[in-house]
């Protein structure tokens, strides 16, 4: 009788053990902070800017949007989403899709993003305080119309010195045309806008080499394809954008979506033919 009582206590404390063991894995898997965007601590190179706060802005959002989708919900939404599928209203249901996840959110302020907001608010980061002056300056040139990629590139070489490269495959419709006008003036012409200075033109399907090696040698990149449609940053040999369409949370996306955030190796990338990419001037190694 003795022995039986010993086993069944042993049972007992075996169940127990198990039982705790589920419910912390199911605590870890639901409630830790997952790192999905690795923050820079590289000493700043550059002058005039910060890469690693720019890097860091980009990082602390997507964390935010990576640990949220899942089970809760974010509070970074995709412009497009938002006309799209947010202002759909679901079957036996009153209100739209974004009216219920704003209401999800509460008193939360809910940022909307398109890939040139994205890209600026690394820009922001990075420029601190003198972004209020590159702001002015924009003003100046195009009133009050919105930031684009080709514009911003413009003010960082024209006035901050950043140089600007061509990326450019032979099955561009631009080839023929942005090598024409580099060889005339050292220039990338945007339609109707002021021309863009370039230091120079890789091939993206011959100067693979050259080009992770020019990517790795800079933490921070501004840049945009095909005269603008797309705007994005590099950190080193990475390109990093946002897609509009990204939904703030699983249960509001549809399917085979991409999320808000992607990034992909930049000599991987085949969206677009032709690209434009901005670096800092770095400070002088002593």
């Amino acid at each position: 009788m003795y022995k039986i009582i010993v086993v069944l206590l042993l049972l007992i404390c075996l169940s127990c053990k198990q039982i705790t063991s589920k419910k912390s894995f199911k605590k870890e898997v639901f409630d830790s902070f997952k790192i999905f965007t690795k923050k820079s601590t590289l000493p700043n190179e550059y002058i005039n800017f910060n890469s690693s706060k720019a890097i860091n802005k980009v990082a602390e959002m997507e964390n935010e949007y990576f640990n949220s989708y899942t089970f809760k919900t974010s509070k970074y939404y995709g412009t497009q989403w938002y006309s799209s599928i947010g202002q759909t209203i679901a079957k036996n249901d009153s209100v739209s899709i974004f009216k219920k996840y704003s209401l999800e959110k509460k008193e939360q302020k809910l940022d909307s993003m398109h890939c040139t907001i994205y890209a600026i608010e690394a820009l922001k980061a990075g420029f601190e305080k003198e972004f209020e002056i590159l702001k002015k300056e924009h003003i100046n040139i195009w009133s009050n119309r919105e930031y684009a990629g080709w514009s911003i590139a413009y003010l960082l070489t024209k006035f901050y010195h950043w140089k600007a490269y061509l990326f450019i495959s032979k099955d561009s419709d631009e080839y023929k045309i942005c090598l024409n006008n580099y060889k005339k003036d050292k220039k990338y012409h945007v339609w109707k806008q002021p021309d863009i200075p370039l230091k120079g033109v890789f091939d993206v399907d011959t100067d693979q080499e050259k080009i992770t090696i020019l990517l790795k040698n800079n933490e921070f990149g501004w840049g945009f394809s095909n005269q603008g449609w797309h705007t994005w940053i590099t950190r080193f040999d990475y390109l990093k954008e946002c897609n509009w369409l990204g939904a703030p949370a699983k249960k509001y996306d549809s399917p085979n979506n991409k999320p808000l955030f992607i990034k992909t190796k930049f000599t991987n990338y085949y969206d677009y033919n032709s690209h434009i990419i901005v670096f800092p001037p770095k400070r002088k190694k002593l």
